[in-house]
Formats: C-alpha cells, structure tokens, sequence
C-alpha cells in the first residue's frame, strides 16, 4: 500500500529533460509565482503552496538533472487515495519552454507512475487551451454534466480578512 510517507521518489529523462517525484526538489517559489500571477489562484501565498507540495505526488520538471542547479521549468501535482481517485492540478511548463513537447513527458510521467496506476478516476480543471493536452490521457468533458458539481473561491488569497 502506498501514501506520501512511503513513497520512493522516482526519475525519468527524455532528451536532456527530466522529472523528479522528489518533493524536495520542488522549486515552491517558481511554482508560487507562477499560480500567483495566473487567473485560477490569484495571490497564493508561498506557505500554501507549500503545504500542497508537502502532501501531493508531485512531478518536477527540469531541462537538465537537478543536481547540475538548473531551474525548474515546470511541474504538475496529483492529490490521491492511492486506490480509486486522482485529482490532477496545477500542470503548467514556463513559457519560453513550451513547444517541444516537454508538457507531454510531463503527463507521460504522471501517467506513467506505477502508484498512481489503475485509478477508477482522475478528475482535473484546465483552459481550452489545454484541452487537447489531456484528450489525448482520456480526459473527456462528463458525460452528465449535472452530476459532476466543484465549489470554488478564486478570489481566496486575495482576501485582508481570513475571517470573511
């Protein structure tokens, strides 16, 4: 049986790129300012970002090994039981690094992780454009779409008052 705790960090390399599960090798400052700046999670502070990575399997992706200092040019997270559901988040590879195929070894990496294999479902949310993305790992829009029902506050980090 697999959980956070237990779970061995994995690599995979792909023409001079390469992903890390390693949650410390996640670069939560990179990955701040990117959903920070974006529309979904506006203002996200640095400490929340960090808890998700802390208890996600979490996918790092770098344009050289890790170890040689290079940046993180993008990463992807998966919230799991381990057993029946997934939630795939916060996919993105920085611009100026997209194009060559690097979003696709990045799913192929999620998809590939013989922990997450054999999940009833995998739910996600994502933009028009990356919709052909994720078609292509069997993502579909729901088949009843009355059915499927998410709550979401994307004005929550910008909030002065946490009581309100």
């Amino acid at each position: 049986m697999s959980g956070l705790q237990t779970l061995a960090p994995r690599r995979w390399e792909r023409d001079g790129a390469v992903v890390t599960t390693d949650a410390a090798r996640v670069d939560i400052d990179v990955v701040q300012r990117y959903l920070a700046a974006g529309k979904q999670s506006p203002g996200i502070p640095r400490e929340t970002v960090s808890r998700f990575v802390a208890n996600s399997v979490n996918f790092a992706l770098y344009p050289a090994t890790p170890e040689d200092g290079a940046s993180m040019i993008g990463y992807a997270r998966v919230v799991t039981d381990f057993s029946a559901f997934a939630y795939l988040g916060d996919v993105f590879v920085l611009e100026g690094h997209r194009g060559d195929g690097l979003g696709t070894f990045l799913m192929d990496c999620v998809f590939g992780h013989p922990d997450l294999a054999g999940l009833r479902r995998w739910m996600l949310m994502c933009g028009a454009d990356a919709r052909a993305l994720y078609a292509r790992y069997g993502f579909v829009e729901p088949e009843r779409p009355g059915y499927a029902m998410h709550r979401t506050n994307r004005q929550i980090y910008l909030k002065n008052d946490p009581v309100s």
